[in-house]
């Protein structure tokens, strides 16, 4: 097995970004449903989304931010990183079959291994998603 990708805090420089694409397939968001019990919800159902203002299934929103700590965790520090802390607002929903790009951006170095992050997820059409600022830190 590969040794998982870590970035020491004093390699890391404010202004560094990294990025990760995916794309919400509904197998995905069914998965996700299943696994946090929202198996009657607007996100699974056709009828039920038919109803809301979205007009269409629509992937969780904490199923989006789900892939910032993998970013985090993979990226940017990467492994053995501790979120802390995020603040974050939803913007606009991803539909089912929607290709986003997550991103941070580190903002600051703060004390005790722990930097400040902007994070940002963008659709395909280059609308935001979601827009916030993240405190994790580092194991070293």
């Amino acid at each position: 097995m590969d040794e998982p990708f870590f970035r020491p805090y004093d390699r890391i420089a404010v202004g560094e970004t990294a990025s990760l694409e995916v794309t919400l397939s509904e197998a995905e968001v069914n998965a996700f449903s299943a696994l946090i019990g929202d198996t009657g919800s607007f996100h699974v159902s056709d009828e039920a989304a038919a109803r809301t203002v979205f007009e269409r299934r629509i992937c969780h929103g904490v199923h989006l931010l789900a892939y910032v700590s993998v970013l985090i965790g993979k990226k940017l520090p990467g492994f053995g990183t501790i979120y802390c802390s995020h603040e974050f607002e939803f913007h606009r929903p991803v539909y089912l079959g929607q290709a986003v790009t997550v991103t941070a951006r580190v903002l600051e170095k703060l004390s005790h291994h722990r930097l400040r992050l902007e994070t940002v997820i963008l659709r395909e059409d280059g609308e935001r998603v979601l827009t916030g600022q993240a405190v994790v830190k580092t194991y070293r």
